[in-house]
């Protein structure tokens, strides 16, 4: 008996060329994904509040200030007037602390309970937990085990007092920045009173260095501390080991962010220049950035982008670079060489 061909509908046909259409093509690359190309990964643009856990690039920011990672490498970004700490896990925006409202913080109160006064940084410290620096309060917070605020350093009263004693009898001045070195001593950027305090293992405070401009941004990395004092335009390395300290960079406009790379090159935030500069084997190039305030570029070389005051930058195990673009109310990321 003879068998019968088959035949090919017109659905089959179709479906078979869709088929080979398909797997034929290439996706076009991400942009985002390409060394050395800038893109928005939390922000509208809008300075706002818009409440939280929505996707990060629907979120409204009002002047984003600090970029840290949490320990498992999470972004974690303080926004700065809108008086809340934000993760930015996957692709939300995901707040961890401040209610979105302005006043002195609730000692003992929940972290996502409690309002603000202006937090300026944030960062994990070496006990896992979150540390916050609300300039405002002129006092250092910790959120303990339970969720709960509890004060490290300072009163809450704005002063200059305390060296030699308890750093929670101390009193400071608008403080704008705090680092905590690998020994678990904090390093804090006592602005209002131009000075770096230091509070050892011991909690007791004492100044460091003295007749700074108005140190906007203090950083531990390895044995030395890195001030950036936007009024004189230079950043500042003091050693602890020697109390010696010396102007490393300068011929910058109002410095506020400082960064040491995987690699040991240096990224600063040259704010008023509107870039990220890197400085590797003692060569200035800028990183992102045309030197002109605005906004624009995203999808493509950082280099080609406009900024307006970069004030922060962190720096990922892949090299890619995180910078909170501040009056464009954005966090920005500068994919590194390490993405695949």
């Amino acid at each position: 008996m003879a068998t019968a061909t088959p035949t090919r509908t017109a659905a089959s046909t179709f479906a078979t060329a869709i088929f080979v259409l398909v797997s034929g093509c290439t996706p076009d690359p991400d942009p985002c994904a390409e060394a050395g190309n800038i893109c928005t990964v939390m922000g509208t643009g809008d300075m706002g509040y818009n409440g939280g856990g929505l996707p990060a690039i629907e979120t409204w920011l009002y002047l984003p200030i600090t970029v840290e990672f949490t320990p498992d490498g999470t972004p974690l970004i303080v926004d700065y007037n809108n008086n809340v700490i934000r993760e930015l896990r996957d692709t939300q925006a995901v707040t961890v602390a401040g209610i979105g409202f302005h006043d002195y913080s609730v000692l003992g109160g929940d972290a996502l309970e409690s309002p603000l006064e202006n937090p300026i940084d944030a960062r994990y410290g070496p006990d896992g937990l979150l540390y916050i620096l609300p300039a405002h309060e002129s006092r250092l917070l910790r959120v303990g085990d339970t969720n709960k605020i509890e004060v490290v350093v300072g009163t809450g009263d704005e002063g200059y007092t305390g060296d030699g004693g308890p750093a929670t009898l101390a009193t400071f001045g608008q403080p704008s920045s705090f680092d905590i070195d690998d020994s678990g001593t904090i390093w804090i950027a006592d602005t209002k009173n131009g000075a770096l305090r230091r509070i050892g293992t011991d909690g007791v405070v004492t100044t460091a260095l003295s007749g700074l401009g108005a140190p906007q941004r203090v950083r531990a990395e390895g044995d030395s501390i890195f001030v950036c004092d936007p009024l004189s335009s230079t950043i500042i390395r003091y050693q602890p080991t020697t109390a010696a300290s010396e102007v490393v960079l300068d011929e910058l406009l109002a410095p506020w962010g400082f960064e040491v790379g995987p690699d040991g090159s240096w990224y600063v935030a040259d704010s008023g220049n509107a870039q990220i500069l890197r400085i590797r084997d003692g060569e200035r190039e800028v990183f992102a950035g045309t030197g002109e305030a605005g906004f624009s570029g995203d999808e493509g070389p950082a280099t080609e982008a406009m900024l307006s005051w970069p004030s922060d930058i962190a720096i990922d195990d892949a090299g890619s670079v995180y910078i909170t673009d501040m009056q464009n109310a954005r966090v920005r990321k500068i994919a590194g060489d390490g993405l695949d």
